[in-house]
């Protein structure tokens, strides 16, 4: 009962954290797509004296804050990785406790309703096959809903390995070309069809790349996050744990990007 009280204050410290986010509009040609991979909700959780579990409950608030401050902001795709395919091999509490969570994130939540109200595209990128069926149709439904919409683009990474999505690219480029025999011709031509097969498929490619929860000390790495998709991305490693995150630090990062001069190879 105790942690539950204390649970409950930390999630309003978070949600009213982003209600106070700052007014800015990112230039559209400099920002078009930002992805975020959502490190560190259980040692926060840890920081808060409370079961490293409720982390992912502070996570879920925290991108409904992002999410909608982004929007504001005017950035048109945003990218949220929260379950890697190595995720899987965490204790079977904790597995089951998140899928739990999403279940009811996906079924209802104000976020979901927010997506709608704000005409956003949502897109669970990913394996799918191996994610409980009441997932699986709350993701569904949720796209489904959303389909039509265009002004703005929500990508979940859930069950997501970048390995993994190039694997299933090439089986789907494979399954094609018993279909289209000129097909191969086609992407050995022109590589850059690979991203037709990719789950972003009719995306813009990330500009920034934000990751949280970067110990001090530690070599950052990308896990393998949108691994082609981000190739000539900027990456940003913050010590931040992910809950702790606030519209101030993703506002410096995007800052820090806009003063920044990509040069693509030229």
């Amino acid at each position: 009962m105790v942690g539950e009280k204390k649970l409950n204050q930390w999630l309003e410290e978070i949600k009213k954290r982003w209600e106070k986010a700052p007014d800015f509009k990112v230039p559209q040609e400099k920002i078009k797509h930002l992805a975020i991979i959502c490190d560190g909700n259980r040692r926060a959780a840890k920081q808060q004296g409370l079961n490293s579990y409720f982390g992912h409950r502070a996570g879920v608030e925290t991108i409904q804050g992002a999410a909608r401050t982004c929007r504001n902001w005017g950035i048109k795709t945003l990218t949220f990785w929260v379950w890697s395919t190595e995720n899987w091999e965490r204790e079977k509490k904790q597995v089951k406790y998140v899928m739990d969570l999403a279940a009811r994130f996906f079924a209802d939540s104000q976020l979901r309703r927010e997506i709608v109200e704000d005409k956003v595209k949502f897109t669970q990128i990913g394996r799918r096959d191996r994610l409980p069926a009441k997932i699986k149709e709350a993701l569904v439904s949720l796209e489904e809903e959303t389909k039509n919409f265009s002004d703005y683009r929500l990508n979940l990474a859930m069950d997501y390995g970048g390995l993994d999505e190039i694997w299933r690219a090439i089986a789907k480029i494979i399954m094609v070309t018993h279909k289209s025999k000129d097909i191969l011709e086609k992407v050995t031509k022109n590589p850059q069809l690979i991203f037709n097969y990719l789950d972003t498929a009719g995306q813009s490619l990330p500009d920034l790349v934000i990751r949280t929860g970067v110990s001090r000390g530690e070599l950052p790495h990308t896990s393998g996050f949108l691994p082609l998709q981000s190739a000539y991305a900027c990456w940003s490693f913050l010590p931040i744990h992910f809950p702790n995150l606030s519209p101030q630090d993703l506002l410096l990062e995007i800052q820090n990007f806009l003063g920044y001069r990509r040069r693509f190879g030229r």
